[in-house]
C-alpha cells in the first residue's frame, strides 16, 4: 500500500494505491487520523486501490463520522477502483448513510 497526503484548494487529499486490506489496517488508520487532524475536509483518491476488504470500508466509515463531527466532510476524487466498488457492494457499505454520497460521486 502506497499513501501519499497533500493539501489542495483548502483540503487534504490522500491518494491510495496497492492492497488495502487487513495487513495494512494500522498505516492505513494512522494516515487517516493524520488526515482529519487538521479539521479541514478530506478528499480521497481510491483509484489505483488494487484490493480492498471490510477493513478500508470500516475506516472510511469511522473517518467521514469524524469529520461530521467535526463540521466537515468526506469526498473522492475520481473514480473507485474496481476492487474498492466491489467491496462497497458486496458488504452494502456503498447503501450505508454516511458513506452513500462518497460511493455515488461521479468519478
Amino acid at each position: 500500500m502506497k499513501l501519499t497526503q497533500s493539501e489542495e484548494n483548502g483540503r487534504i487529499l490522500v491518494t491510495i494505491s496497492g492492497k488495502c486490506t487487513v495487513e495494512h489496517a494500522a498505516a492505513l488508520r494512522e494516515a487517516l487520523l493524520a488526515a482529519t487532524s487538521p479539521g479541514k475536509p478530506v478528499t480521497l483518491d481510491l483509484a489505483e486501490v488494487e484490493d480492498a476488504d471490510i477493513t478500508l470500508l470500516q475506516l472510511l466509515l469511522a473517518t467521514a463520522q469524524t469529520l461530521e463531527k467535526r463540521g466537515t466532510g468526506l469526498s473522492r476524487q475520481g473514480a473507485l477502483s474496481p476492487a474498492v466498488g466491489e467491496a462497497a457492494r458486496i458488504s452494502g457499505f456503498d447503501q450505508t448513510p454516511r458513506l452513500k454520497p462518497f460511493f455515488a460521486e461521479a468519478g
